[in-house]
């Protein structure tokens, strides 16, 4: 599968000494821990071990804007991402194994800890529980949060969220996270 990395100089440097990228936990986004410590343990249950201990997934685009746009942009991500700093991309091809697939704007919903609903009606009916569970707050908050976090292997299950609500897999962002190493 062929994949495309936006890397620091940094990053750049260690894959022309030593041959190799790795993700490392201080490389990964530190406002959301919760987020990228479920992805990990997701590509670890999926794809297998990660190949050192401090390993976090290495993040890539399987399809960046749709079918027809599948190698990322590097001067939109240098102008609306950051971190600062020169950026390179890094352009690789890895077994199909290897690499697991998600959709981008459903892992915002990760991120945010919400409820990833496959339409807009699954959503509703779990925000009205939501509110019945504040009247009854100690009963409903670990049942809520259970089902919320259930919901969020549908981040992988590219086919149910090619939808009205989510919109088809042809125009999609198609994240490509590989077990912290290429």
């Amino acid at each position: 599968m062929r994949i495309w990395s936006i890397q620091s100089e940094e990053a750049w440097k260690h894959l022309n000494r030593h041959g190799c990228l790795e993700a490392k936990r201080h490389h990964s986004e530190s406002s959301w821990p919760h987020a990228y410590d479920w992805m990990r343990d997701q590509l670890a249950e999926r794809i297998g071990e990660p190949s050192h201990a401090d390993a976090m997934p290495l993040w890539g685009w399987y399809q960046w804007a749709g079918a027809t746009k599948k190698r990322a942009d590097l001067r939109f991500v240098q102008h609306h991402w950051g971190p600062e700093g020169n950026h390179v991309m890094v352009e690789c091809e890895l077994p199909d194994d290897q690499v697991l697939l998600s959709d981008h704007d459903a892992w915002h919903t990760v991120l945010n800890n919400g409820f990833l609903g496959l339409d807009e009606q699954e959503s509703n009916g779990f925000h009205a529980m939501q509110r019945i569970g504040m009247k009854n707050i100690e009963k409903f908050t670990a049942f809520l949060d259970k089902k919320k976090k259930r919901t969020w292997s549908r981040v992988f299950d590219l086919e149910a969220l090619d939808n009205d609500d989510w919109g088809t897999v042809d125009k999609k962002s198609i994240q490509a996270l590989s077990g912290g190493s290429i």
